[in-house]
């Protein structure tokens, strides 16, 4: 899949995180579990100081410190201010730690080369606009030796919705579904964006769940983690005809379990040789 998309879904995000930020962590709890699995997937090391790309509230860095109880430093970098804020109130678990957290993406994190001995990126890199350019700021910070752990959006996830979208008139806006086009990704895909970076992948693999959900928990966690990408010029009497109509139709797509759904988390592990 190429780099260039018609539609970049990464404008507003750090806006659009902020809004969510105090119900994120009550309704991505898978996400925090595939945070867990990801942490407990990297090799045993001596790491001491960490970075976290699109921290968010900071679930990942408390995974590392409790798997790494070494850790000395972790530096978080996010967009959004408002995700940043709640990981300041959680600061106490981490315990001798010396946080350095920044309001800042990807691209533009100020951080020095090769001063951290481990980076990992949980659910935002399907977020940024230039992914082999986020590969290689995230490697380029990287000692020798250190190793890189992402997870995100993996390709396949999420169809029945799209499916659901389609079945809509008038139609939605686009961007509900140009925005998995954007973000998701499939192994060989991630596995070059290692390789370009100058990593050795050590391990790249995608989990597919089959999910369960009532239409409204499935729509809280749209608005949680997706609300930027709704165009903000709808009037507001379209966007709730809009919401009604999507409601009605999901729950025509439910069954007796609920809306059921594929999710897929795209996981990679990788090392800076040296």
């Amino acid at each position: 899949m190429s780099e260039l998309h018609v539609y970049d879904a990464s404008q507003g995000v750090a806006e659009g995180f902020t809004s969510t930020a105090r119900d994120y962590d009550a309704t991505v709890r898978h996400n925090i579990q595939g945070a867990w699995r990801l942490v407990m997937s990297l090799p045993p090391g001596d790491h001491r100081r960490i970075l976290d790309v699109g921290c968010g509230t900071g679930w990942a860095s408390m995974a590392m410190k409790e798997r790494f109880p070494g850790i000395t430093h972790i530096t978080g970098a996010d967009p959004a201010a408002g995700m940043l804020e709640v990981f300041r109130e959680k600061a106490a678990e981490l315990k001798d730690v010396e946080l350095d957290l920044r309001t800042a993406g990807v691209m533009d994190m100020g951080v020095e080369a090769g001063a951290y001995d481990a980076v990992v990126s949980t659910m935002a890199m399907h977020w940024f606009p230039d992914k082999a350019g986020a590969a290689r700021e995230m490697a380029r910070a990287l000692a020798p030796g250190g190793v890189l752990g992402v997870l995100c959006s993996g390709a396949g996830g999420e169809h029945e919705f799209r499916d659901v979208l389609r079945t809509l008139d008038p139609p939605p806006p686009l961007e509900w579904d140009a925005a998995f086009d954007f973000a998701q990704r499939d192994v060989d895909q991630m596995e070059t964006y290692l390789v370009d970076a100058g990593l050795e992948p050590l391990d790249i693999w995608i989990e597919k769940r089959l999910r369960h959900s009532t239409p409204e928990a499935y729509m809280e966690r749209m608005r949680v983690v997706a609300s930027h990408v709704t165009p903000a010029d709808i009037p507001a009497d379209e966007l709730e005809d809009l919401g009604a109509r999507l409601d009605a139709a999901m729950r025509a797509a439910s069954g007796p379990r609920g809306f059921t759904y594929t999710f897929c988390k795209l996981y990679a592990v990788a090392r800076r040789p040296g």
